[in-house]
């Protein structure tokens, strides 16, 4: 098989789980925006607290070998958590223990564009010593009367995003900010726990299937790239090409 049909078929592979991650997020986006219909609360109630992050100055790209890091504002995406978004810190003496970010916590963007800003994600997979900048909150649930998942896919909403949007202020139209009486005046529906599970497990079964698409096409632009590098530089034969599964 020659290079390029090898790399057109990576190419078609790629392709497809896009597609299909797209169909899937679409899917997604139509459930979370299928609230329960119960009667609606100030988020305030439902919540114990909200934590705020430090400002500090932070380094360049962090990688796995870094000790320390910061989230970026992409590290909390509409529903998404990406703990690969950080920079490098060595101030560590700045921060106190509750601006460690721990897996399960509760995330959200106090400031961003217009579009962005109030996004909100469940902090998973995060490696030791990662801290919380100043632009995002820790939002502190009421386990007793809110399921944290919940909140995660209905903030994330088509309805309440365009509410928590809409509390937003400042003076440049590049970076708008939310303030924490304001949010808390957003009002939610707060189902019965049951029903919130029911809600979550639609919405979290349509994750779960993003996710693994998004890994496998990750893989392959990973292989797809390894491979390129080693028939380029001869350190792979082409009979020797093995793509995995």
């Amino acid at each position: 098989m020659r290079i390029v049909e090898i790399l057109d078929a990576v190419d078609d592979q790629i392709a497809a789980l896009h597609a299909e991650s797209a169909a899937l997020e679409g899917l997604l986006e139509s459930l979370r925006s299928d609230l329960p219909e119960t009667d609606h609360q100030p988020i305030g109630d439902v919540l114990l607290g909200i934590d705020s992050g430090k400002s500090v100055q932070a380094g360049g790209e962090a990688s796995a070998e870094d000790e320390y890091r910061i989230l970026k504002l992409s590290a909390v995406q509409c529903g998404w958590f990406k703990p690969s978004e950080a920079k490098t810190v060595t101030e560590v003496a700045a921060f106190s223990p509750g601006h460690v970010v721990k897996n399960g916590d509760l995330l959200i963007t106090r400031a961003n564009t217009p579009e962005r800003v109030g996004f909100v994600a469940i902090a998973r997979n995060v490696p030791e010593g990662t801290f919380m900048p100043d632009l995002i909150w820790r939002l502190r649930v009421d386990e007793s009367r809110v399921r944290t998942g919940y909140l995660e896919h209905a903030l994330s909403s088509r309805e309440l995003r365009t509410s928590i949007s809409g509390t937003a202020g400042g003076t440049s139209k590049s970076m708008v900010k939310i303030n924490k009486r304001g949010f808390g005046a957003v009002r939610v529906p707060i189902p019965s726990l049951p029903e919130q599970g029911e809600y979550v497990q639609r919405c979290d079964a349509v994750a779960e299937g993003i996710r693994a698409t998004r890994a496998e096409e990750a893989r392959l632009r990973q292989a797809r790239s390894g491979l390129l590098s080693g028939l380029l530089d001869r350190t792979i034969e082409i009979e020797s090409v093995d793509l995995g599964g």
